[in-house]
């Protein structure tokens, strides 16, 4: 019999409890005691009043209530968790201080076909069979991993891999192992199947630079979060390839990837296009009202690419979606709850833009929760070889060609120029020069660029070839020095400049500024 016994919290309650049992003649299998809760498991006798004994258990000071119950409590535990192990595809086997067996799971059995009965008690080697490496390490109580196990019966033969925790009681005395064991050309298919996952994510991410190497890591990092991702670089360099990656790596890879370019929306449709309209809303609007991008996107994730060009009047609805993840749409009071993966991208410089009024500070912040800078094609060019190649390869099918070599001398003019528009440049350069080229050579004499642009005349300032952000940056520089030569305190310089002490803060650590 099974009692659940509700008590009051006072001394002695346990013993009281007892004591009546002892005086009964009962025979207790098991006791758990919680605050204000008694689990008692009672052999039952041959001859016994149980009413009378519960009237007696309820007599006692304290005792609010008992109750005769199916389970206990840790039985219920041991359910749950034998369940678990089973489910498990892969071996469990729990050994004692003596290597024997005290509990082998579902896939052991068929693993060994032998039943649990008959595996229980058994010592591991009669399991295992002679693997020496594994049975020197359980009798010297260590913990090992992916060591090999050959199994060989009528059902199964082959090699697995085993892996081993040792388990300690107080004092740190080992007094059982728990014993994994994996298919090993399951665990290889597994290895297999991630690295197809990862290689058909960053499938049209061409280099071998340590750069972008580094940004394939961080992709895969972020992949499994859901955090909002604010992608910048400049045009061509990939932004949205990167974008597509880390959703193909994420959990929401099974939803929609809804892609927004928010320069090509209409000012006077932006609302409409991402948030949805109800019926009538508006004239010209849909009879059935319509949903809008982040509705479609639910449970997914949206690209808003371009997220520069965002009118003010929307970046502000846009914030609420980031701050409290509901939209609500045109001609509707009801808000919807959203659960999107945001991953925006510019080739803007929004901080800039901040600075300006054009692009809110607080939707900025709200963006650039995990930053991802791609770097310009003129900052890896280790990588426009394997660009050359893989572009030359698939426009050889498309434009009927069969270009076979590509001339040093080609690569190396190729070296010499800036491409201020990136990748899409190369893959325009070489899609010109193939349709110029009558043989089955890439030759420089087809290659037709203007290589006067260049990273060392980049470099000099009399030339006038700096890049603008690098001329906007010497004069945010040069501006935030004077005025903080003038005035010490962050939060004056910020009301002077018109921006917030943070964001001056920031440009002061970005451009090494010391206050003189």
């Amino acid at each position: 019999m099974k009692l659940e016994i509700i008590t009051e919290d006072r001394l002695g309650m346990v013993l009281d409890i007892l004591n009546v049992l002892y005086n009964e003649s009962m025979d207790i299998k098991s006791l758990e005691v919680f605050p204000k809760k008694i689990y008692i498991n009672i052999n039952k006798k041959i001859s016994y009043n149980k009413n009378m004994l519960i009237k007696k258990i309820k007599d006692i000071k304290g005792v609010v209530r008992v109750k005769k119950i199916d389970i206990l409590p840790y039985e219920k535990d041991e359910k749950k968790l034998f369940t678990i192990i089973d489910s498990l595809e892969e071996g469990v086997i729990f050994v004692n201080e003596k290597c024997q067996v005290d509990v082998f799971n579902k896939y052991c059995e068929n693993l060994f076909n032998t039943s649990k009965e008959n595996a229980i008690r058994k010592h591991i080697k009669e399991i295992l069979g002679q693997n020496q490496l594994i049975l020197d390490a359980l009798k010297m109580g260590k913990d090992y991993d992916n060591l090999q196990v050959f199994i060989n019966n009528k059902d199964r033969k082959g090699m697995y891999v085993s892996t081993a925790r040792a388990i300690k009681d107080d004092k740190n005395k080992t007094i059982g192992f728990v014993i994994l064991i994996k298919d090993l050309k399951e665990t290889i298919e597994i290895v297999n199947s991630i690295k197809y996952k990862e290689d058909e994510a960053f499938k049209g991410i061409i280099g071998k630079s340590i750069c972008i190497d580094n940004l394939k890591e961080i992709c895969k990092s972020v992949a499994k979060t859901n955090s909002t991702v604010l992608i910048c670089g400049e045009s061509g360099t990939g932004k949205e390839l990167f974008a597509k990656a880390i959703y193909k790596l994420s959990l929401r890879n099974n939803k929609n990837f809804v892609t927004v370019n928010c320069a090509g929306l209409q000012d006077n449709l932006i609302e409409s296009e991402l948030f949805g309209y109800e019926s009538g809303s508006f004239t010209g609007a849909k009879s059935n009202g319509k949903e809008g991008l982040f509705k479609l996107a639910d449970k997914g994730t949206i690209f808003l690419d371009e997220i520069g060009e965002l009118p003010l009047n929307i970046q502000c609805k846009f914030l609420r979606v980031l701050q409290e993840g509901t939209i609500r749409k045109i001609g509707s009071t009801k808000e919807e709850k959203m659960d999107v993966r945001i991953i925006a991208a510019t080739n803007r410089n929004l901080e800039e833009m901040v600075l300006k009024g054009k692009f809110r500070e607080d939707l900025y912040y709200r963006l650039n929760v995990v930053p991802i800078e791609i770097p310009p094609l003129r900052e890896r060019k280790e990588d426009i070889q394997l660009l050359v190649d893989n572009f030359v390869k698939a426009l050889n099918k498309s434009l009927n060609k069969n270009i076979r070599y590509i001339d040093k001398k080609f690569i190396n003019k190729l070296l010499k120029y800036n491409f201020p528009g990136n990748i899409r440049e190369l893959q325009n350069i070489i899609e010109r020069t193939m349709n110029l080229c009558s043989g089955n050579i890439l030759s420089d004499k087809n290659l037709s660029i203007n290589t006067n642009i260049t990273l060392n005349n980049n470099k000099n300032n009399d030339s006038g070839a700096l890049l603008l952000q690098d001329i906007v940056e010497k004069a945010e520089k040069c501006a935030i020095q004077k005025v903080m030569n003038e005035y010490k305190s962050l939060r004056k310089v910020g009301k002077v400049l018109g921006v917030s002490h943070t964001t001056v803060m920031n440009k002061i650590k970005k451009y090494g500024i010391v206050c003189k």
